[in-house]
């Protein structure tokens, strides 16, 4: 963890707060915990202008830094300005920290030493398991679909069977696709090189934009097998949630894919779309899947579009096949299995994925 001239690097943990005062006691109890350099550690804490007296309370916390907005700014652009902060005040890495999410004391320790075990190392996701269930993973880092979709792997399964289980055991510095906004420690570096949060996404694909950037700039994102958080995680059936999802799947491919590469999977995009409003009239968001048309087809999304694309080839290092190395052809989310997806849908997917990234450059 020292660096040569024997300083112990900074770490900001970005704590992003809404409507969660019910977690607030034993999550600063968790910080103050860590084993890690109270002087190299900064508490911020960011309020989406929570309801339930969270930032009330949270002004009378003495060993914080403390921003209170006065809207829901949503998680990037509330993150970003605890993020911003630390860049400002010279953090050497940000940690950001869920609403609902305590850590480990070794979990900063861990994700620091192997952060600096590495240049290249752009992101670090601990290892998160469910706070009620410890016993049980949550995430063990993001998944990309080849047609955009992001998830979680390993969800729901048993801790045991992951780590040295079979038949694909995990490891520590283990390359991941992106790393889950949820816990993940960033080098400060990098995202003064690649940029912070996108706000224009507000909910989901945030995290996986960043890592997107992230190894598009030659980093890598990895998992910490001893980086240990503690996720109060239920799936909710948000009918909004669906829109912001679809949306930004269209968004970040448009965004960050050569036009080569999008060509070869439009086609598939489409096709994927008749499925995709079955399933939309079936759970009730067909409303929601319309107004994704309308907000691609919208010139403020080609003007994003546009402009990413340039962001983007500033920074680009590799090359899409190195970036799609680990996308996979599956659609997972324990949740929400549907037989049709997983004994029809995912084989034909994961055929046209091992066909069509072949062609791939």
């Amino acid at each position: 963890m020292l660096r040569n001239n024997n300083m112990i690097p900074k770490v900001a943990i970005v704590y992003l707060s809404y409507n969660g005062k019910r977690y607030l006691d034993e999550v600063l109890t968790a910080l103050r915990a860590l084993n890690y350099q109270r002087e190299s550690l900064e508490f911020i804490f960011v309020d989406n202008a929570s309801s339930d007296g969270s930032q009330e309370y949270l002004r009378s916390v003495s060993d914080i830094t403390f921003f209170a907005n006065g809207k829901n700014l949503g998680f990037a652009e509330g993150n970003n300005i605890g993020i911003n902060h630390a860049l400002l005040h010279g953090a050497d890495y940000v940690f950001l920290h869920n609403n609902d999410l305590k850590l480990h004391p070794d979990a900063i320790s861990h994700a620091v030493s192997l952060a600096e075990s590495d240049p290249e190392i752009g992101s670090v996701q601990s290892l998160i398991t469910l706070w009620k269930h410890p016993n049980i993973v949550n995430s063990t880092g993001g998944m990309v679909h080849f047609l955009g979709f992001g998830f979680v792997r390993d969800n729901g399964q048993k801790l045991s069977e992951i780590i040295g289980g079979v038949p694909r055991p995990r490891f520590d510095g283990e390359e991941i696709a992106y790393a889950s906004g949820a816990a993940v420690l960033y080098r400060a570096e990098v995202l003064k090189n690649v940029g912070v949060l996108d706000p224009f996404l507000f909910l989901y694909h945030e995290d996986l934009e960043l890592g997107w950037r992230i190894r598009l700039a030659g980093y890598k994102n990895v998992l910490s097998i001893h980086s240990l958080a503690f996720h109060d995680y239920e799936f909710k059936r948000s009918i909004q949630k669906f829109f912001w999802m679809e949306r930004n799947r269209w968004l970040v491919h448009f965004s960050h894919l050569n036009w080569s590469t999008l060509l070869i999977l439009l086609p598939f995009m489409i096709i994927m779309e008749v499925p995709l409003l079955l399933f939309a009239i079936k759970g009730g968001w067909i409303k929601q899947k319309i107004c994704v048309y309308a907000s691609l087809l919208s010139p403020k999304s080609w003007s994003y579009v546009l402009r990413k694309r340039r962001e983007s080839h500033m920074i680009r290092k590799v090359s899409d096949s190195e970036i799609m190395q680990l996308f996979t052809g599956k659609i997972i989310h324990q949740e929400t299995n549907d037989p049709i997806v997983t004994w029809i849908g995912n084989p034909i997917l994961c055929v046209v994925w091992i066909v069509i990234k072949k062609f791939i450059h």
